[in-house]
């Protein structure tokens, strides 16, 4: 009986602890459904990225047999990539989002680059990628130019640091880089 009373009393007398251990378990849950969401949110973004760069070097690549233009990458040619690429990502070309891009294009003894920040890097410079160009089956001597197309967009985020590696980071920025081989 004695222990009865005891435990009754422990229960009464406990109350506003339940209350508090409650409240700290819903800022704990609030904070995981925070985590998740942002998680959700930079994985979006990331993958939109990667589908928009990879989408910009092909169309960059193809240039050269589609529309008869020069390999070389112009400013005429940078500012309309960056609108292609914020269409793209945002679904309007005259966004007021800010959306950086970098145009590269190598090829033996010769490469140019061309962006609209210089908050934007390649994780890699195209010279570094240089060893991955194939040969020409033609002749065996020459080597067949790469271009690589790197975008890179601020997302506003306080689990960044925690969820992207160093390759998909330029500035505190989201980056995604795509490169391929010319025609």
């Amino acid at each position: 009986m004695k222990d009865r009373n005891l435990i009754n009393k422990f229960y009464r007398n406990n109350r506003g602890s339940v209350s508090i251990e409650f409240v700290f378990m819903l800022i704990f849950l609030a904070f995981i459904f925070a985590f998740l969401a942002d998680l959700v949110i930079i994985r979006s973004t990331m993958g939109k990225l990667d589908n928009v760069s990879y989408s910009l070097v092909n169309i960059l690549r193809e240039r050269t047999q589609l529309y008869d233009r020069e390999a070389r990458i112009n400013d005429q040619d940078l500012k309309e990539f960056e609108q292609l690429a914020k269409r793209l990502v945002y679904g309007d070309k005259e966004s007021k989002k800010d959306l950086y891009i970098v145009l590269e294009h190598w090829q033996e003894g010769n490469s140019s680059s061309k962006r609209n920040s210089s908050q934007c890097k390649p994780y890699r410079k195209i010279d570094e990628l240089s060893q991955l160009s194939p040969r020409s089956e033609i002749n065996n001597e020459r080597k067949i130019p790469l271009y690589q197309v790197t975008l890179c967009v601020e997302t506003n985020s306080f689990f960044k640091a925690l969820l992207l590696d160093k390759a998909n980071q330029s500035w505190g920025m989201i980056r995604s880089s795509s490169f391929s081989v010319s025609r």
